[in-house]
């Protein structure tokens, strides 16, 4: 049988990916996004600026991208990451720009875009993004890119200028080493250069909220588990806090995972452990609408004490509480702009058990072992109970004989076959990998893919210049507005929550308006407060692969989610108003900054009428700032296999022995943040899959 390796980029250098006019151009595109300003500009720093250092505003304001080699280096390494098709799209791209008559179609200047001024090199990209679809996504493509980049990489004495301390100044304190030795250990099997077959009961494929719970409890059900991940394991020790390994290392290609046309960055955790140890620890419960909204699709279990006590279980050993909880500054604004709106708010329970944990470095990696991800949890449970792991595993497809799974075949550390055989297969994954992993194995079902829903964000910040926010300290997300939970009347609409708040995040959220206006608002850092409004998605997009088996996202906001998520800010900018933010705006590309006339009054005219212009402007495609941190449903759960990929108990309809237990399966979005969801779903499957027999599976 033959075996196709995944897609891995040669390593990119500026001699085998770029020729020398193509770099030129993307030297250009740097001194742009971030580039020197002139005395003028400067001035006008220093004057918003008075309380830093005079010299490091100048310093900060002459800084162009294009100086740094070595960012030029970083930045190739990120593009590695990027899938063939979307390096080659760079590339035509680069071309099209280097050369003075396709300059002239992209530009209106008769002259290769490294050849024109700043000022009109700024003129064009700002042109793009407003303009049409096309150029929004050519817009949008290079400013997420080289921004979000440049504030990962963030060199230190621009890192010093803003205040932003690079990593956590508590990473060599008590607070740490007194929990030195707080993770659990993992050994992982070695697979020979020769390639090996290993046989086993059961195979579980990733190792996050799903696969970790699983793992656990066919384990401690005596069976011989083997977890395939096809991250790596990365001890406290390991975990520097800096975003530039955090992304590169935690990540799901580095973060730059986008769905087609870039009008969505896609946030996922790769790593043992998975999301759960790159989430912000919050920990909701499904709420009653959804379960009985699953109820009525013929999935009853979900109404059961069954899956309660599920849910009660999962909480109990994660630590679940809300008693520990200290806000931060940024959620002390979102609660004092609900309190003064008379609007709904309420604490967010922490995976944290007895501990505060005011942590806001937990996006790359809980150094500390507060955070009961999976890694201190149930994969612990599962090696007390004899499972087996496997890192750097990549899973290209599943054995299936006699419409039977029997085993997987897979690539681990890029070069090294490995054939696993084993009496079922639980998949793992992920919404995005699970489906592509089925497409690879030849699986026939339409809805595979289908049916993803995303809970897209979408952003808006206040300023608070009197007021120190830094909202990248203390713990992460403990509030949140439930206020327009409901909005169409049958549980669709959004919740509105508060973010890390690291330059980088701050980048991929909000639109670049010109290098002033950049430079401007990161020297704001530690004094924004920002919100994120997170839609619970009616409509989908979907996962397909590509020829090489790579999974790609479609998806397109609908113009009912995109109403919800618009309420969303809106309310969003309300409260930052109420809490007294002195200048707010919002995610969106065609929107300016709004300086507040009358602090914490939302009834002021002039700030009515530019919520009139918000929503005036709207969502358009490539317009605006969206992103996702929660993937779900694309191999759903139903009670056919005319609407579905897998049946009540997590079966693949077509599959014997194989089953999915994750968030795909998950039969609409869940308009929380998933984890607790995910992990209950999780455990009940396990619970199917050790009772499973033939006369059960008939009755479905």
């Amino acid at each position: 049988m033959s075996l196709t390796l995944p897609i891995i980029n040669p390593v990119i250098n500026e001699t085998n990916l770029f020729n020398e006019n193509q770099i030129k151009v993307l030297k250009a595109l740097f001194s742009t996004f971030i580039a020197e300003l002139d005395d003028n500009e400067i001035q006008e720093l220093i004057s918003l600026n008075n309380e830093k250092n005079i010299s490091s505003i100048i310093s900060f304001g002459k800084f162009d991208l294009s100086s740094r080699p070595e960012f030029l280096e970083y930045f190739l390494k990120r593009l590695n990451s990027l899938s063939e098709d979307k390096v080659t799209q760079i590339k035509i791209i680069l071309n099209l720009l280097s050369s003075r008559p396709s300059s002239y179609l992209l530009t209106g200047y008769f002259k290769p875009f490294y050849n024109l001024t700043r000022q009109q090199r700024e003129k064009v990209i700002q042109t793009w993004s407003i303009s049409s679809n096309l150029f929004r996504n050519l817009y949008r493509s290079f400013s997420l890119l080289i921004t979000t980049s440049f504030w990962i990489y963030t060199p230190k004495e621009i890192a010093n200028t803003i205040g932003y301390p690079v990593i956590d100044p508590e990473i060599n304190s008590k607070k740490f080493t007194s929990k030195i030795n707080s993770f659990p250990t993992y050994e992982f099997i070695e697979i020979p250069k020769e390639g090996c077959e290993l046989k086993f009961d059961i195979i579980v494929i990733g190792s996050g909220a799903g696969g970790g719970v699983v793992a656990a409890e066919l384990a401690k059900a005596g069976n011989s588990v083997l977890v395939l991940e096809k991250g790596k394991y990365y001890h406290q020790n390991d975990l520097t806090t800096k975003a530039t390994d955090g992304f590169d290392n935690l990540f799901e290609m580095k973060g730059t995972l986008a769905s087609e046309g870039n009008n969505i960055i896609t946030l996922a955790g790769s790593n043992f452990g998975g999301g759960t140890v790159v989430n912000w620890s919050a920990s909701l419960r499904p709420q009653d609408f959804l379960k009985k909204e699953w109820a009525e699709q013929g999935l009853d279990y979900f109404l059961s004490d069954e899956f309660n006590d599920a849910i009660d279980y999962v909480e109990k050993r994660i630590g679940v509480s809300s008693s520990q909880i200290v806000h931060n500054e940024q959620n002390k604004i979102l609660i004092e702009g609900c309190k003064n709106l008379g609007i709904h708010y309420a604490n967010v329970p922490q995976n944290t058990g007895k501990y505060t944990h005011s942590c806001g470095w937990c996006c790359f990696g809980c150094k500390y072992g507060e955070k009961q991800s999976t890694l201190m949890t149930f994969l612990q449970d599962a090696r007390d109970a004899g499972a087996k792991f496997i890192q750097d595993c990549y899973v290209e497809k599943i054995l299936i004989k006699n419409d039977k799974a029997i085993g997987v075949k897979a690539i681990v550390s890029s070069d090294r076959i490995l054939t696993v055989l084993a009496k079922k297969v639980v998949v793992s994954a992920g919404t995005i990998n699970s489906p592509a992993l089925l497409l690879r194995s030849n699986i026939k079902n339409i809805n595979i893919g289908k049916n993803l829903h995303l809970h897209p964000v979408i952003e808006a910040y206040g300023v608070f210049p009197d007021r120190e926010v830094k909202g990248y300290n203390g713990s992460i997300l403990t509030s949140i507005c439930s206020e327009k939970e409901n909005i169409d009347g049958e549980g669709y609409g959004v919740k509105i929550e508060t973010p890390a708040l690291h330059p980088s995040f701050v980048a991929g959220g909000f639109p670049w308006k010109g290098s002033l206006h950049h430079k401007k608002l990161f020297l704001e850092l530690n004094h924004l407060s920002t919100l994120i409004i997170i839609a619970r998605d009616k409509d989908s997009g979907n996962v397909f692969i590509d020829d090489k088996g790579n999974p790609k996202i479609k998806y397109t906001l609908s113009k009912r989610d995109g109403f919800n998520l618009l309420q969303g800010v809106i309310l969003a900018l309300k409260i930052l108003v109420a809490a007294g933010a002195k200048r707010v705006s919002t995610g969106q590309v065609g929107i300016e900054d709004f300086i507040i006339k009358e602090v914490g009054n939302v009834e002021e005219k002039s700030f009515l009428e530019y919520l009139k212009k918000v929503e005036k402007i709207g969502l358009p495609e490539n317009g605006v700032c969206i992103g996702t941190a929660h993937q779900m449903s694309s191999c759903r759960m139903g009670i056919n296999s005319s609407n579905s990929v897998v049946n009540p108990h997590g079966k693949v309809w077509q599959v014997d022995n194989l089953y999915i237990a994750d968030a795909s399966v998950f039969p609409t979005a869940v308009g929380v943040n998933p984890m607790i969801t995910v992990m209950s779903t999780a455990y009940s499957i396990a619970q199917f899959i050790k009772k499973d027999d033939s006369q059960i599976l008939a009755k479905l």
